[in-house]
Formats: structure tokens, sequence, C-alpha cells
């Protein structure tokens, strides 16, 4: 089994500068570590899953969300016991296939619809920030709310990612327009009590 930490950091309970630095990076998490050290225990009652590549986990409020390596999905799934354990320790179970790139991660989770689109924000300090939009006709069809998909698909990536319906947008954009003339209103009586 191949896991997100080298199976030999996981015996010695110390990283290997590789690893380390992909930590500093953020490209694996503590978790991942954490979860890598229970599988490798795992990997001796589950020997089917020797050939198992497990690219990340990541703990998202009561789930848990493993990328695996493509056509490595079935194969964990097969496992049912193992399977049923890891939803008893950390809630619903989520699997994808791997790698992770942001929109084939949000497509996994707003299936069948589609994003329209993805902005992404940097900040002075350099770090960034992903809003996907997605259709307001879409907001029934997608199984997950705008809170869940940010929690799982930021936890995925490992970066912030926000969710927006476009109606969302119009709709504070109007509520500005109405602030707006309010204020100008008030403006004017203001002015007009002056005289």
């Amino acid at each position: 089994m191949r896991l997100p930490v080298c199976n030999f950091d996981l015996e010695s309970d110390m990283l290997c500068p590789n690893c380390q630095a992909r930590l500093d990076r953020g490209e694996i998490t503590q978790f991942d570590i954490e979860f890598s050290k229970l599988m490798l225990k795992k990997e001796e009652e589950y020997p089917r899953l020797e050939n198992l590549v497990i690219l990340k986990a990541a703990k998202a409020g009561a789930r848990l969300i493993l990328v695996v390596k493509k056509k490595n999905k079935e194969l964990l799934l097969s496992e049912e016991s193992l399977i049923h354990e890891l939803i008893e320790q950390f809630g619903e179970l989520i699997v994808i296939e791997g790698p992770t790139k942001l929109r084939t991660v949000v497509r996994e989770f707003i299936f069948p619809a589609n994003e329209v689109g993805v902005n992404n924000l940097y900040s002075p300090d350099g770090t960034k920030e992903s809003i996907v939009m997605l259709r307001e006709e879409d907001r029934e069809r997608i199984k997950f709310s705008k809170d869940e998909l940010r929690i799982i698909v930021s936890a995925v990536m490992g970066e912030s990612v926000l969710f927006e319906y476009q109606d969302d947008r119009r709709k504070l954009m109007k509520e500005e327009e109405i602030k707006d003339e309010f204020e100008q209103r008030m403006k004017e009586l203001e002015e007009h009590r002056a005289r």
C-alpha cells in the first residue's frame, strides 16, 4: 500500500526531509500522517489492499475524504469491513479518484451540475483563495450546501475554496443598490431640513 507519507517515516515516527518539506508546503497535513499510520496497521489485516495507492486523506466535519489513484476506488470499497470501521471512526466516507485538480474535485461534489467558472484571488501575503461560481438553477441538484462544499473541497485541496451561486451575487448587488438609494434619500432629507 502506498500512502501520502513514506512507510519508513510512519514506522520511525519521524519525517524524512522530503516528507517534512511536503508538510511545510501544505502538500500533506497532520491528518494525512495520522491516517497513514492507521492504514499501515490495517494493511496486515487486509492483504488485498497491497496495491492500493492513497494520495490524500482529509477530515471535513463529520466526513472522511480519501483521494485514491485512478482505478483504486473499487479496490478500497471492496473491503467492506474496513469501510465500516472507517465510517464508525470518522463518519461519512467519500472516496474520489485523483490526482486532485480543483475543477475535477469540484465536479465530483456538484455532479450532475457544472460550475460556471472559477476565480482565483491572491492576497498580498501570497495566499490564494478560489471562488467557484454555480448556477442558481442547479442549487436543488447539488447534494451539498455552499458551506459543506467549502469545508470539503478546501480540506481536499489544502487551500481556501468558496462557493457562490450567481443569484447570490445579484441579490447582494441589489441590496447594496437599495442601501445606496436609502442613504441618498437620507442625505436629501437632511439637506432639506438644513434649509
